[in-house]
């Protein structure tokens, strides 16, 4: 019996997610970054951030693009990399009020590797605001889920290749705090990803083993595809196969190599995802 039951929920209205930045641009208006924020519209009317971005751009384009940003409910963070997290202090001089959703390891010291010698602090870059902490999952409204602890299968490709937890580059960071989030809408179940560390295989597996969905109706974020081969493409086709979505939507990390490989194999609709892309469920 799935953990988390998913089954009875039933959403009637529509839902939207707007990407405010990313890699890319979709709009000359609208800037860029190497960064990542969404935020959700629920059914409900509510709204709610996914990640900050490196910077206060995502404030910026939200402004440009007509979201207030800082009226959401809350926000969760996907993990505490500096590119997804470090538009926090523009956040929190806002009026904004909401909650801060995040693993209990989002803010440890990590480094990652700029070059052969050298690595670069990745940590949390900004003042720690007051979190609730997820272990596990949580449900942060009506038919959205925050899940965390994502289980790694030996063999199953992880993206932590050149991340560390010191600067002498001899612990691995295998990015425990890496989350996902589960939003139910109209059209069906949607995975949003933020870098997807845990590997696009370990995530899904662990949706269906905690929720006993088989299928999605999309997947949207990124896939942590940029330092990865063509093998390891193909297996990330095959597992989004296994799922039967309609619509993936890769970005920020997932690269122009990754992203082309998949809208050249998969059958379904594959969009690429840059600041002011809009997805409507």
């Amino acid at each position: 019996m799935a953990q988390l039951n998913v089954e009875d929920i039933s959403i009637d209205k529509p839902s939207k997610i707007s990407i405010l930045c990313d890699n890319q641009t979709m709009s000359e208006s609208l800037g860029k970054e190497w960064g990542l924020s969404m935020v959700l519209n629920l059914a409900q009317d509510d709204l709610w951030l996914w990640d900050c971005g490196g910077s206060d751009l995502f404030l910026k384009n939200a402004k440009e693009m007509g979201i207030d940003a800082n009226k959401a409910k809350g926000i969760a963070l996907s993990h505490g990399h500096w590119d997804h997290t470090g538009g926090m202090d523009a956040l929190m001089e806002t009026d904004f009020l909401g909650p801060v959703y995040a693993h209990p390891n989002f803010a440890v010291k990590r480094f990652s590797a700029c070059n052969e010698a050298k690595v670069k602090d990745a940590s949390f870059p900004c003042e720690y605001p007051g979190t609730i902490i997820v272990r596990d999952y949580v449900e942060l409204d009506e038919g959205l889920f925050m899940i965390t602890e994502i289980p790694r299968i030996p063999g199953f490709f992880e993206a932590t290749g050149g991340l560390f937890m010191d600067s002498e580059s001899t612990i691995t960071d295998h990015v425990p705090d890496d989350a996902f989030l589960l939003m139910m809408t109209s059209s069906g179940p949607v995975v949003v990803l933020g870098c997807c560390h845990s590997g696009l295989a370990n995530t899904l597996y662990h949706l269906r083993d905690l929720t006993g969905l088989k299928s999605v109706h999309a997947i949207v974020g990124g896939l942590h595809l940029f330092k990865s081969d063509t093998d390891e493409f193909e297996k990330t086709a095959k597992v989004i196969e296994e799922f039967s979505p309609k619509l993936v939507a890769p970005g920020h990390c997932t690269g122009d190599k990754g992203y082309e490989f998949l809208k050249d194999r998969l059958s379904c609709e594959v969009i690429a995802m840059g600041s002011g892309s809009v997805y409507e469920f």
